[in-house]
């Protein structure tokens, strides 16, 4: 089980004995991300990771930074997959793919194809738990749920 701390601002290391070995730890290329989805509210978040190792079939241990405040802000329990893909620049009319297929990160590449899940774990995320409040604006958006806090 992984802990992991929300915060405005830093840097956290975190290390991973993955489930499958990782093919791209050498590439360049590759990028690495962690997918939480929290346990109480099936919501979803994408934290970008950097590798921080090189791993060998002896120790294929993982070692991985991430950006605190791309953590979510609430406390609580999670679900983490831990993917690799490759990242490729693309130029507009020398890459013959199907543009809809592309999942883009706003950045300087652009991620084509499928990631790799290198492993499944749990985390314990210590958030910020600063309260949201969702205002609803007509009287037909009525609900009533319970959060228990463990």
């Amino acid at each position: 089980m992984q802990s992991l701390q929300y915060a405005t601002t830093g840097s956290q290391t975190i290390a991973v004995w993955p489930d499958v070995t990782s093919s791209l730890a050498g590439n360049p290329s590759a990028s690495f991300d962690m997918v939480l989805v929290n346990d109480l509210g099936q919501q979803s978040t994408t934290v970008d990771l950097t590798l921080q190792n090189t791993p060998t079939s002896v120790t294929p241990r993982l070692v991985f930074s991430l950006n605190k405040t791309q953590l979510p802000s609430y406390t609580g329990n999670y679900t983490i997959t831990i993917r690799e893909g490759l990242q490729e620049d693309l130029i507009w009319g020398q890459v013959d793919i199907n543009w809809g297929e592309i999942q883009a990160k706003w950045s300087d590449s652009t991620f084509i194809g499928t990631y790799t899940s290198l492993d499944e774990d749990r985390a314990w995320v210590s958030g910020s738990d600063v309260p949201s409040f969702t205002q609803y604006t007509s009287p037909d958006e009525t609900g009533a749920y319970n959060i228990y806090h463990g």
